[in-house]
């Protein structure tokens, strides 16, 4: 299985959404306040939306801010927790 770095999945991330093109990816679920997880969300169709400010929200610079076209709504993860993008795993090098 082809292998991406996180960091450089969100690079091609906002690449694709400058080009006004989705991506898709798979991350797990994690809501730190309630300690609480819903599993794995896949995400089909998405687009990165700007990001909060760390002085607006707590942990914003951890978090990935996305637009999901299917739902269509506004969402976010933890950059960590995403695994796949376009079929490839991502890892932290």
């Amino acid at each position: 299985m082809d292998e991406i770095d996180l960091y450089d999945a969100i690079r091609q991330m906002r690449k694709l959404t400058a080009q006004s093109k989705t991506f898709s990816f798979i991350h797990s679920t994690y809501d730190r306040s309630r300690q609480k997880t819903d599993g794995f969300r896949y995400v089909k169709k998405a687009r990165l939306r700007p990001a909060a400010k760390a002085d607006d929200l707590e942990h914003a610079d951890f978090k990935l801010f996305y637009y999901d076209e299917e739902l269509r709504e506004p969402r976010n993860c933890w950059q960590m927790l995403i695994l796949f993008f376009e079929g490839k795993k991502v890892v932290l090098n």
